[in-house]
C-alpha cells in the first residue's frame, strides 16, 4: 500500500533519528517555538486577479509563528546532528505595486509541516552555528482578500494551486545556556518553485503568476530535556 503523503515527513524524521540512535546513545529530545517573519519571493512582475482584473502586486512580509520538537544527537564534542519536526505558518501580504488602484489587500496563509535536518557546530561559551536542508509538506493554503471600503473578506482555498512539498536550505546561529534553555535565529531560503497554478486556476483564485519561493526568518527559543548539553561558561570541553 502506498504511504500517504501526509506521513512522509514524520517517517523521514523517525528514520533519521533511528539511524543516529544506532550509532550514538546520548540522544536528547527538545521542544522549540517562536516567531516567523515570512515572505514570498516572486519572479518578474507578478500579477494577481482582483475582481477579475489583473493588477501588478507587491509582497510584504508578515509575522506568524512556528513550533515543534527535535532530537539532539551528538556526533562528537563539537558536532551535533539535529532532525526536527516543526509546524510553520508562512505566507505574505500583498498590495498593488504603487499607490494607485489600491482596491484590495490579500493575506496569503500557508501552513507547513517542516523537517529540517541540521548539522550544528558548537562554538565557545555555549554559542553554535547550524545549517542543513529542510523539506516541507503543505498542509493548508488560503488567501484572505479584503476590498477597500468593504468590511467583508473573501477567502480562497488555493492548496491545489501550490506544490505539496517545498525544499529549502537553513542557515542559523544561536546560544544554549548551561541549563539547556537557549535561542536561535534562522533563515530558511526556498529553493523550489511552489507555484503550480494553471490558467484555469488563475480564473478562480487570485494566485500570482510566475515563480513563488518561500523566504522565512525564524527567531525561536528552545529547551533540551536531560543532561546539560553545553558546558557552563568558562569550563573546558
Amino acid at each position: 500500500m502506498a504511504v500517504s503523503i501526509y506521513k512522509k515527513p514524520a517517517i523521514l524524521f523517525l528514520m533519521a533519528c533511528s539511524l543516529a540512535l544506532t550509532g550514538r546513545a546520548q540522544v536528547q529530545i527538545g521542544i522549540k517555538g517562536g516567531l516567523n517573519v515570512s515572505e514570498m519571493l516572486t519572479s518578474g512582475n507578478p500579477t494577481t486577479l482582483v475582481e477579475g482584473n489583473a493588477q501588478n502586486m507587491r509582497y510584504f512580509p508578515f509575522t506568524t509563528f512556528h513550533g515543534g520538537v527535535f532530537f539532539s544527537i551528538p556526533l562528537s564534542k563539537k558536532w551535533v546532528f539535529q532532525p526536527e519536526l516543526v509546524y510553520s505558518s508562512q505566507g505574505a501580504t500583498d498590495k498593488p505595486e504603487k499607490n494607485y488602484l489600491v482596491t484590495a489587500t490579500e493575506d496569503y496563509r500557508f501552513g507547513y509541516l517542516n523537517l529540517p535536518l541540521l548539522i550544528k557546530y558548537k562554538l565557545p561559551v555555549g554559542f553554535f552555528v547550524e545549517t542543513g536542508p529542510q523539506v516541507g509538506l503543505l498542509l493548508r493554503a488560503k488567501i484572505n482578500e479584503t476590498m477597500v471600503a468593504d468590511a467583508a473578506t473573501t477567502q480562497y482555498n488555493i492548496k491545489d494551486q501550490l506544490k505539496s512539498t517545498d525544499l529549502s536550505w537553513t542557515l542559523g546561529a544561536g546560544y544554549c545556556s548551561p541549563f539547556n534553555v537557549g535561542f536561535d535565529i534562522r533563515y530558511n531560503l526556498g529553493l523550489s518553485n511552489i507555484n503550480q497554478a494553471t490558467a484555469e486556476g488563475l480564473a478562480n483564485a487570485p494566485i500570482p503568476n510566475g515563480t513563488i519561493k518561500n523566504s522565512v526568518v525564524q527567531i525561536g527559543v528552545f529547551y533540551i530535556f536531560g543532561k546539560r548539553t553545553f558546558n557552563p561558561p568558562g569550563a573546558e570541553e
